[in-house]
């Protein structure tokens, strides 16, 4: 299991979102970033001047996440509450939460197992294959359509034995939702097909289901995302607006459009975006991590603002590493505060690499872990 929370996902959220958006970007944090007008909030900061985090009171604590481990485990208490407690870990994914998963999901209990397939949601998919894949010939009918839609969406990285696993499983599944006069279950029908890569159905489908409900975001979402898998990025950007001048005040139809910029090289545009989405979420502290790459470019005192936020917001490791990388990559004076602050908990690997990024190379000597 450790192997699974290597020291190489330290630089990921932890749910790999961070690598993902690099990805998305075709960027990393130590090239060119891209920006947009955002507020920029006084961080609070420790005696030494390192950025601090504040994270939001409405996030749970640790010893929170650490007692919804215990208690998805624990036999003793009705299947109902463990099946809550693994329901809040998909949330907060960690070395306990994952042994929880990888325990429950061999438990008696349909419905527990059913909750750890949810619950197994933010690890990388060689892992979740792993964990999941046994269950989708399990007894229960749900537990077999929740693991086959918890491994669909990563269809396209299915290599010809896990295709061939799953290819029954998912024809089950398909039939299932056909059946289903609730909308909710076909939106799963669309995404289904656009997983699975049948575009012209998933284009039908959403397009019937917009029809019916012009409100809803997972829909606009969902259906740009299939002109995006297409790469028919000008079409995407056109339904977003579209989808924007309908709920103008959803955060993640304003994402989606920035990422959609930047894809079509709209660089100011898309940091224009990203920051009324960053406005828009409030306490995401992805979306302001993304908007301090955006700004940068443009802005260099919004970018570090944004940065900064951002780990306010989350308090997590891979947020701090990025307000020291751009500390330190434009000699800022509190970079040797932040790296020490993250020489607490980074491995060495991780401030070596931090440090050969220095601006200045006169200053302070490089921080080493446990500093």
């Amino acid at each position: 299991m450790k192997s699974m929370l290597s020291r190489c996902e330290f630089r990921h959220n932890r749910s790999g979102t961070m690598g993902s958006l690099w990805l998305a970007l075709g960027m990393t944090l130590s090239g060119p970033a891209l920006a947009v007008a955002s507020p920029e909030p006084p961080v609070t900061t420790s005696a030494n001047g390192a950025p601090t985090a504040s994270v939001a009171a409405s996030a749970p604590s640790a010893a929170q996440i650490q007692q919804w481990a215990y208690s998805a485990q624990d036999i003793s208490l009705p299947v109902v509450e463990r099946a809550d407690a693994l329901r809040q870990l998909a949330a907060y994914p960690n070395q306990n939460s994952l042994v929880a998963v990888a325990r429950t999901l061999r438990d008696e209990s349909a419905l527990v197992r059913e909750a750890a397939v949810v619950a197994a949601d933010p690890y990388q998919f060689a892992h979740r294959w792993r964990l999941l894949s046994p269950l989708l010939a399990d007894s229960s009918a749900e537990v077999r359509r929740a693991a086959t839609l918890n491994l669909a969406r990563d269809y396209g990285a299915m290599n010809e034995g896990q295709l061939s696993a799953i290819g029954q499983p998912l024809a089950e599944l398909s039939e299932y939702l056909a059946r289903q006069q609730d909308p909710a279950q076909q939106l799963l029908q669309a995404d289904l097909y656009r997983w699975t890569r049948q575009w012209d159905k998933a284009q039908a489908s959403y397009e019937q289901l917009l029809a019916n409900q012009p409100d809803n975001p997972l829909i606009w979402l969902g259906l740009s995302d299939n002109l995006r898998a297409q790469q028919r990025d000008a079409e995407a950007l056109a339904l977003l607006n579209k989808g924007i001048l309908a709920l103008p005040q959803n955060a993640n139809l304003h994402y989606a459009k920035a990422l959609t910029q930047v894809r079509l090289d709209q660089k100011n545009e898309a940091a224009v975006t990203m920051a009324r989405a960053a406005e828009l979420a409030g306490n995401n502290s992805y979306f302001w991590y993304l908007n301090g790459v955006l700004q940068e470019p443009l802005d260099l005192e919004k970018a570090i603002g944004s940065f900064e936020l951002a780990y306010r917001i989350s308090g997590a490791p891979e947020q701090l590493y990025a307000v020291c990388d751009i500390y330190l990559r434009h000699d800022h004076p509190k970079s040797d505060a932040c790296m020490s602050e993250l020489g607490k908990i980074a491995p060495p690997e991780v401030l070596a690499e931090l440090n050969s990024k220095r601006a200045s190379k006169t200053s302070a000597p490089p921080v080493s872990a446990g500093q």
